[in-house]
């Protein structure tokens, strides 16, 4: 056993031998990189020759001041029409979503008068898009009717409002858009 522990001791030595020595090559060799001067301010000292006395007068360099133009502060420009995606994504045609609501990605989105929303569906079951709730029905405001895998609804929002949808065949995937 004490062979055992004599040779232990021995490699852990021998090991932090070579640690400390790749160690203090490495800092070596970065000492030993190239050096950059770093240039100091000189003080030129001249000569005055109209008084009397022979003086020495030290002239400081001068600093330079650069003036930086300010930009215009423009006014926000008025953005047209936007169009925004809310997912139909992989897996909602099985219960579950609802509970993280997770069945339309965003579930909730707020867009403006004039914006368009579209629903990708990403899923490979067949969803709809359907304006109201599955409590109430159908509103009638829009309907995108069977869309299947990889198929995407748009709607344009004309008018300011709420308006809940959900999928009239998994009836747990419900959203809303808040038109403002």
């Amino acid at each position: 056993m004490a062979g055992i522990d004599n040779a232990g001791i021995v490699i852990a030595v021998a090991i932090v031998a070579i640690a400390l020595g790749a160690a203090a090559s490495l800092g070596a060799s970065q000492d030993a990189g190239p050096s950059i001067p770093i240039p100091k301010p000189t003080v030129q000292e001249k000569e005055v020759e109209e008084t009397p006395k022979s003086e020495k007068v030290v002239e400081k360099p001068v600093e330079e001041t650069v003036e930086v133009e300010e930009e215009p502060m423009m006014e926000e420009e008025t953005v047209g029409p936007q169009t925004h995606s809310v997912e139909i994504p992989v897996g909602t045609s099985v219960p579950g979503c609802e509970n993280t609501d997770s069945c339309y990605l965003p579930a909730n989105i707020t867009i403006n008068a004039g914006d368009t929303v579209e629903w990708p569906n990403i899923d490979t079951a067949a969803h709809t898009v359907t304006s109201g709730s599955p409590a109430e029905g159908p509103s009638g405001v829009f309907d995108s009717s069977l869309l299947m895998a990889s198929a995407t609804f748009a709607f344009t929002f004309e008018d300011a409002g709420e308006y809940d949808y959900f999928c009239m065949v998994h009836p747990w995937m419900i959203g809303s858009v808040s038109v403002n």
